[in-house]
């Protein structure tokens, strides 16, 4: 069942009893993010639902309506001149939802993509502020088409609706398109192909102005001629505005850091604006999304996702003025009538650090839910009287000062290290693994696998360092795996990893392919790739030898897997870089198949639905390859300078019957992190390793800190013996800190101002061998039945094949109802807002 919800609130009393503190207009805090940034907003905040991506005026530029592609998605809008919230319109199931086109028409009625619902909705906006719907407008993909248009960009222009349709797959010839739509009868008038994925539009001079995320370009469209005139502007061309005389267009290019400038009548871009701070010249990552002019139009502001600021830019001379500090990933900013007030919505809010060891408010414990999303609002002419301090602020919070980077490069002292392997497993926070482990900031109570579970993970954490203030920059997988391996994510990657998890309808595209094709494979742009691209394109850019163990492969065809890929063959890699570098024996992601050997080594009989062997080797687990390939290369002494091992079976599949249960397979992680150490520590090369280990995101499980705490583990014969460091550390520093005992220079600013790990000393003082313990046996032999707690709800929505889906909030709540026990007070199911899609 669709449900939408109208609500109005008529004064901020109103407001405070209808939705309490989700409203009220608020000063804001100071605080350091997971991804290690300073965020200090200018102004107060106004809550506004999850992942906020884009915000308009009003025709009278009374209010600013603001749309929404998280969890929790609505239509908000706010008093530009007091920030109250005077109504909103919510979608409370996963059937229905946002995503990101905003538009008024004549009249004042307001036009909202819907996204993969492959529609447009229409609203009436009263003078109190309320939205009322008048109309939908359909934009259904093809007859038999397996995706859906996913509408993004909306606009009107002479009468006709046009909608633009970002998805993006081999049943497109991997091209988006743009729909224009008879609004008199609802029907597509016609369909123009475009480039890949297009996103941001924009009406000028009679022609429509889309950008393409993919391809780079604006794709300037003459409606009734249906001609394409693709102009180059940047990498990951996202929002595009015009100025009101229709004179000037202006496209931010995401991955670029640039505003393109194009004049409409010669269809031609005739400036290119740099929005980078000079400081980090040359290092990407600003990331430029939604932009508004000044009243005057002599002004540019630029929301800069990734250095949490706007950019102010003056349009005569082109030089960036200054910055504004902002909240969380601002993704839209609006400038009131009278250039008096600027409004900047926050992705991810005002809120530094989000604890979910307890419910928040009504939103439960989930990572995706609990971060909400502002709008902050502040007095625009004060700030650029202090605009020299603000840009100041921005500057010192983003580590963009000029020197900065070197210092933090000097301030690091590398070991005699050569040889470095990045281990990556799956979502654990650091309460849940090691909150029992007696010293430093950790919570007991809420430890879901405790000592007997993990005892490697435990005595690595005792033996070299204890890392208690360790975060994750991401929430999820689908971001998680590109801050891993890249150290940001870019526009793309950020907002759709919501919009997935939140089940609206969008693939998984994260990890190499792009709706089922591995592009870079077909000289195709990855959509999800993040500026300068992942680290191993830097090793084989900058000459770093690599060997790579389940990273980003390809899953065949009829596998089970939703994401499967085609025309490719099974566990081969997805992008080139890795092509020649990949283990074929180490198989890919796939609970079902065993991370260590201590299945074999104990004795246990398999659960029922273990696969039990893979490969042409009939390899018993992931260790079982790794092993024997590492012996190899130790024979030949040709040992890599970078290896890379995936090991995600503590992932779990919840308590699906037939399956390890979530201690099994937690344990059999842990054994096979032991058996690298062990393996390593054993061998010729130990003197000359470190051996990083961490978490791609931290989102299944609950912590007392910051649900993006994790547990990380740095082990080498350097590494301090027996430390607690409870310095701020992330998933960046450790990209950072490879980075430079490997020679790597910094591709994006991310790594290049992340703090480097200051966990080792300047002699061997952890030079003996490890020994992998084995866990018991009575906790890798466990097994699923149909009596576990929730096994149907895990078997109905846990794929072995995927780390990540919908129901990974349900997930939390299996894992701690399994191990805690069913009547031990629990983390809050889902509310309201929320509701699985029906079985299909």
């Amino acid at each position: 069942m669709r449900r939408t919800r109208v609500i109005l609130l008529t004064t901020v009393m109103g407001a405070a009893a209808a939705f309490g503190a989700a409203v009220t207009y608020r000063a804001i805090a100071p605080g350091i993010l997971s991804n290690g940034k300073l965020i200090t907003p200018l102004g107060e905040s106004t809550d506004v639902g999850s992942y906020p991506t884009n915000m308009v005026l009003s025709p009278n530029g009374r209010y600013a309506v603001v749309s929404d592609s998280g969890y929790r998605q609505q239509l908000s809008v706010i008093d530009v001149n007091t920030g109250e919230l005077k109504s909103k319109v919510e979608f409370t199931d996963s059937n229905t939802g946002l995503y990101y086109g905003l538009a008024f028409g004549p009249g004042g009625t307001l036009y909202a993509s819907r996204g993969a619902e492959d529609k447009v909705s229409s609203y009436g906006l009263s003078t109190d502020g309320k939205l009322t719907p008048t109309a939908e407008y359909h934009d259904p993909a093809p007859s038999g088409s397996k995706i859906p248009h996913n509408v993004a960009g909306v606009a009107l222009l002479g009468g006709k609706l046009l909608a633009v349709n970002n998805q993006t797959h081999p049943g497109s010839d991997m091209a988006g398109s743009l729909s224009v739509i008879d609004m008199a009868t609802d029907k597509i008038e016609k369909k123009i192909k475009l480039p890949g994925f297009p996103y941001g539009i924009a009406v000028a001079q009679g022609k429509a102005f889309v950008a393409s995320e993919r391809d780079g370009v604006v794709s300037v469209v003459d409606i009734d001629k249906g001609t394409v005139n693709n102009l180059r502007t940047g990498e990951n061309a996202t929002c595009v505005i015009a100025s009101k005389d229709g004179m000037a267009v202006y496209v931010s290019n995401s991955n670029s850091d640039t505003i393109s400038v194009i004049d409409p009548t010669t269809e031609k871009v005739v400036k290119t604006l740099l929005v980078r701070p000079p400081a980090l010249r040359g290092l990407p990552g600003c990331t430029p999304q939604g932009m508004a002019l000044s009243p005057d139009q002599k002004t540019l502001y630029v929301a800069l996702s990734d250095l949490n600021a706007v950019c102010v830019i003056d349009l005569a001379s082109g030089d960036v003025e200054g910055y504004l500090p902002t909240g969380w990933y601002p993704t839209a900013v609006v400038v009131s009538p009278d250039a008096k007030m600027m409004l900047v919505a926050n992705a991810k809010g005002v809120k530094a650090a989000n604890a979910n060891d307890k419910p928040v408010g009504d939103l439960g414990q989930y990572i995706l839910n609990i971060i909400e999303g502002t709008v902050t609002r502040f007095d625009l002419q004060a700030a650029m009287r202090d605009l020299k301090q603000n840009t100041k602020v921005v500057l010192t919070n983003n580590r963009a000062e000029e020197g900065r980077v070197a210092q933090l490069e000097k301030s690091f002292k590398a070991p005699p290290i050569e040889h470095v392997i990045y281990i990556i497993k799956e979502n654990r926070t650091y309460d849940q693994v090691l909150g029992d482990i007696g010293r430093g900031n950790s919570d007991p109570s809420i430890c879901l696998f405790p000592e007997d579970v993990t005892p490697n993970q435990h005595a690595l954490a005792r033996r070299f360092v204890q890392l208690d203030n360790f975060h994750v920059c991401a929430e999820v997988s689908a971001d998680g795996w590109n801050w891993s391996t890249s150290g940001m994510a870019n526009e793309y990657v950020s907002r759709n990893s919501v919009y997935n998890y939140a089940g609206r309808g969008r693939n998984y595209v994260f990890e190499g392919t792009n709706n089922g094709v591995a592009v870079d494979m077909d000289d195709l742009h990855d959509v999800a790739t993040a500026p300068n691209g992942y680290i191993w394109d830097q090793a084989k850019k900058q000459g770093v030898s690599m060997r790579n163990y389940g990273f980003f492969l390809t899953f065949d065809a009829g596998s089970g897997d939703k994401r499967e890929t085609i025309y490719e063959p099974d566990n081969a890699p997805a992008k080139k870089a890795l092509y020649d570098v990949t283990d074929p024996y180490f198989k890919r992601y796939d609970t079902s198949y065993a991370d260590s050997e201590a299945w074999v080594k104990l004795g246990i009989v398999p659960a029922p639905k273990q696969l039990q062997t893979f490969g042409k080797m009939n390899d018993k687990s992931r260790m079982t390859a790794w092993i024997r390939d590492y012996q190899r290369l130790v024979k030949e002494g040709n040992m890599p300078q970078f290896m890379m091992v995936r090991l995600g079976r503590n992932h779990t599949a919840g308590t699906s019957a037939g399956q390890s249960s979530p201690r099994a397979m937690v344990a059999d992680n842990d054994y096979a992190v032991g058996q690298v150490v062990d393996t390593v520590s054993h061998g010729p090369y130990w003197d000359t390793t470190a051996i990083f280990i961490v978490e791609d995101d931290a989102q299944a499980g609950f912590d007392h800190v910051d649900a993006h705490r994790s547990i990380a583990f740095v082990v080498s014969p350097y590494t301090k013996r027996g430390s607690l460091d409870s310095r701020f550390y992330n998933t960046d520093s450790v990209l950072r800190t490879m980075g430079l005992i490997l020679g790597l220079r910094p591709w994006n600013q991310y790594v290049a101002t992340a703090l480097p790990m200051r966990v080792f000393a300047n002699a061997r003082v952890n030079a003996q061998p490890y020994d992998a313990i084995l866990p018991s046996a009575d906790i890798i032999g466990e097994v699923n039945t149909s009596k576990s707690y929730r096994a149907a709800d895990s078997a109905r929505m846990m794929n072995r094949y995927e780390e990540e889906s919908l129901p990974d909030i349900e997930l939390n709540d299996i894992l701690w109802g399994s191990i805690k026990g069913a009547k031990t007070p629990r983390p809050q199911t889902p509310g309201a807002w929320w509701r699985a899609p029906a079985k299909k």
